[in-house]
């Protein structure tokens, strides 16, 4: 049987994209750019990032990965202009799959290929659907996950379910762990069973009504809002900062010399907190630690090379 040409859309080179370029014919490679305005990058910033980038050689861009790898590549603003309808139609792709996409992708789009079009969704749908599925599950301090592999319809998260599969999540799991075990293993091994079985994938509906809200993206104002410092036990609030230790602006970014730096979340320890105040930082015996209800969670710098020499040439 014949391989299927599948084309990819997703954002940068996720863990979805060389795995499947060494098991599927893939044709074409596009990227979901942000719905955030692009803004003017200092330029003394953005040389330091290519002199950085000469050096690492990571395949991090994802056309440069393409052109890379001779794939044709497409950036697109939307899910359904008519040049991207021209360029997937010129590829005659049979599958179109997805992860990680800004927009809603159109029906004048995800029609075109004969065998539909396929997202992989990192929740056990139909709960938390949504762009930030991560969060939420973190914020509700979920025992489970899922992966769904699903058809695209005109709704969010809503199309027919072909695979899934369940997986438990571990208290205090840092999101990039998760993302190699739910994305990199089992997302990867929906999806490639997908294209495998092209031709005859299964179809399920979705119920109606799912369990949880939908699982909306954070604005920056409500970072320091998201954590109820005054009820939460320690556990469950560490628990939070260390899957969302990467983006998550809870407790007080560092100032001055560690200006841009994030802190790391490290153990917690159940004790009494009395005289903190709680979600505030503190040091003692060469540690930091933030307060909460029923005990303290330690934290540290993060010293990140690129943003410390990115405040010394601004």
């Amino acid at each position: 049987m014949s391989k299927a040409k599948v084309i990819i859309i997703t954002k940068g080179v996720s863990r979805i994209v060389k795995p499947l370029l060494t098991e599927a014919n893939v044709i074409g490679i596009i990227q979901s750019s942000s719905k955030k305005k692009h803004t003017r990058v200092n330029r003394k910033i953005n040389h330091f990032r290519r002199f950085v980038s000469f050096f690492i050689r990571k395949f991090s861009n994802l056309e440069d990965f393409s052109n890379r790898k001779n794939i044709p590549f497409y950036s697109m603003d939307n899910g359904s202009d008519e040049d991207l309808e021209k360029w997937v139609r010129n590829k005659e792709p049979d599958l179109i799959v997805i992860y990680m996409m800004s927009h809603l992708l159109k029906s004048n789009i995800y029609n075109i290929p004969k065998y539909k079009t396929i997202n992989l969704h990192p929740s056990l749908l139909p709960d938390y659907r949504g762009p930030n599925p991560w969060f939420w599950m973190y914020y509700d301090k979920a025992a489970k996950g899922g992966v769904t592999a699903h058809f695209i319809d005109d709704g969010e998260d809503t199309g027919d379910i072909i695979y899934q599969e369940e997986y438990n999540i571990p208290l205090g799991i840092k999101s990039p762990t998760l993302n190699d075990i739910v994305i990199g293993v089992i997302g990867v091994k929906l999806i490639l069973k997908c294209i495998k079985n092209f031709k005859n994938l299964p179809r399920s509906k979705q119920v109606n009504e799912p369990k949880t809200v939908r699982a909306r993206n954070i604005k920056k104002s409500e970072h320091l809002k998201l954590i109820d410092w005054e009820n939460w036990n320690v556990e469950k609030v560490w628990h939070l900062l260390r899957g969302t230790e990467l983006w998550l602006n809870a407790i007080d970014l560092p100032k001055g010399g560690s200006n841009g730096q994030r802190w790391l979340i490290e153990e917690y320890i159940e004790c009494k907190t009395k005289t903190f105040l709680l979600g505030k930082k503190y040091r003692e015996h060469g540690r930091y630690f933030v307060a909460c209800r029923n005990g303290i969670i330690y934290i540290k710098l993060s010293l990140s090379l690129k943003k410390i020499v990115s405040n010394i040439i601004k």
